[in-house]
């Protein structure tokens, strides 16, 4: 034999018996690593609210944890991996922060062929209840368990898994109910086979099996619940009540949502409304602009919106793991607008909705109910918490998803992490509310009455927050 040829295959037998191939769905210890570093800096050079509520000192103690987790393995599975970090980006207490498995669906990452068949809600004592079902037999019973898990244990995991600003599980709560087989799946489904106990308003415990659906399937069943408007809209109540519906702050155009706000507010101020019911329930922003005109047709006199935005990072060159991210083009032009104050922090000094405002001129100036959820977020939290500052009515469902000192968001800067391929999405501005500094800044705008659908008002499908302000 040709010896080249020998030691050709020599080498080939070696490489074979010393370094075999992973199999698919996971990567080496040592990528894994690479990874969690990767994030870590990047959180570090980008994120421009990582110590807003005191909580860096715990995201440090996190990122050593998980280290030590992802060194004690020779490799790890990427759900695994999925599972094991979301935590650190928990801790940053930020619900715009993204941590996404590669062309996922989002929030269905795992699973997908098979995902619990039920639409849950929480009840006003916190109890799961099913309000939809592939078998409609299930309907009205509350989950006590899941594959020998209590519901608790289950929501204490989704819980520690939710993005949120600061502490606010108001948040937490909305987003697990919204999408619970999808959070299940991702964190704790094992297999596409699911043993329950359903209790029902008696008490009484049964055992049941269900089938798994595709996510196709589930978000099918998930339209079959009634649920709030997802288009924006105004009707009247009676010639005295008006209701305003924003789901979203976002249009087309910013022009066509202006439009709409004219052609709302004027027809408001044709008739004798006397109260004004402004529903942002769900609406999980937009356009932070379009809350700053929304504010200013309900304003009663000049009011400020932003008090200041900070940055972390002021030029393109201060990221460390730049050359595997996309940072938006515009980023070198918004330097020009980035001012280092004394103190060392950075401010962004160029954005409308800062400096001094006024109300429009046929502003409504009545009595205004504000129906607020879990979901209510960002630039909807931006709009209600100036409002609350300037006591502009009263806010009713339960505390905002969104914080009341404000919010990093604006821009995003998007690392694809080379071993995983995760993508990790940091928002680049850390806006600060024009509001009075308060006592706990890590919340949400609070209502004046919290109201929670009891399960006969979910299962009829009552709408019990807008009914509450109706009457």
């Amino acid at each position: 034999m040709n010896s080249k040829i020998l030691i050709i295959c020599l080498f080939v037998l070696f490489y074979e018996c010393a370094a075999q191939p992973l199999p698919p769905g996971k990567i080496s210890r040592e990528a894994a690593l690479n990874d969690l570093v990767i994030i870590r800096k990047s959180i570090e050079d980008v994120h421009p609210g990582l110590n807003r509520f005191g909580q860096e000192a715990g995201f440090k103690v996190t990122y050593d944890s998980i280290r030590h987790v992802i060194e004690s393995q020779d490799s790890i599975a990427l759900v695994a991996l999925f599972r094991t970090v979301n935590p650190l980006f928990v801790k940053v207490k930020c619900g715009h922060l993204k941590f996404l498995p590669p062309q996922k669906d989002f929030p269905f990452y795992y699973h997908q062929e098979n995902v619990l068949p039920v639409i849950v809600r929480f009840d006003e004592q916190m109890r799961l209840l099913i309000v939809k079902s592939v078998d409609p037999a299930f309907v009205g019973e509350y989950i006590d368990s899941i594959n020998g898990r209590s519901i608790a244990s289950i929501l204490d995991i989704l819980r520690a898994n939710m993005f949120v600003d600061g502490d606010i599980m108001a948040s937490a709560n909305a987003q697990i109910q919204q999408y619970f087989s999808a959070w299940y799946a991702d964190f704790i489904q094992e297999n596409g086979s699911f043993e329950l106990v359903l209790k029902n308003s008696s008490g009484i415990n049964k055992q049941v099996n269900m089938a798994g659906i595709t996510t196709e399937n589930w978000k099918k069943l998930n339209v079959s619940f009634k649920d709030l408007s997802v288009e924006n809209t105004l009707t009247f109540k009676s010639d005295s009540v008006a209701y305003l519906r924003i789901a979203h702050f976002y249009s087309t155009t910013n022009k066509a949502f202006v439009k709409f706000l004219d052609d709302s507010f004027n027809a408001i101020d044709k008739k004798p409304v006397k109260h004004l019911i402004i529903d942002v329930r769900g609406n999980e922003g937009g356009n932070d602009r379009l809350g700053k005109d929304l504010y200013a047709r309900i304003a009663r006199n000049d009011f400020k919106y932003y008090d200041h935005i900070e940055v972390a990072a002021r030029r393109k060159k201060d990221v460390t793991y730049r050359e595997m991210a996309y940072i938006p083009r515009f980023a070198g032009l918004a330097t020009f607008f980035i001012k280092k104050q004394k103190d060392g922090r950075l401010l962004f000094r160029k954005h409308q909705n800062l400096g001094n405002h006024r109300p429009k001129k046929n502003a409504y100036k009545g009595e205004v109910s504000f129906l607020v959820d879990g979901l209510s977020y960002s630039v909807t939290s931006e709009f209600l918490a100036v409002a609350k500052n300037e006591s502009r009515g009263k806010f009713i469902g339960t505390e905002s998803g969104g914080g009341y000192s404000g919010d990093n968001s604006g821009t995003f800067v998007i690392f694809k992490l080379p071993a995983s391929k995760f993508d990790v999405g940091l928002p680049v501005a850390a806006y600060y509310s024009a509001v009075k500094p308060p006592q706990t800044p890590a919340r949400g705008i609070m209502p004046d009455v919290q109201v929670l659908p009891t399960a006969s008002d979910l299962l009829n499908e009552e709408d019990t927050i807008l009914n509450f302000a109706m009457h």
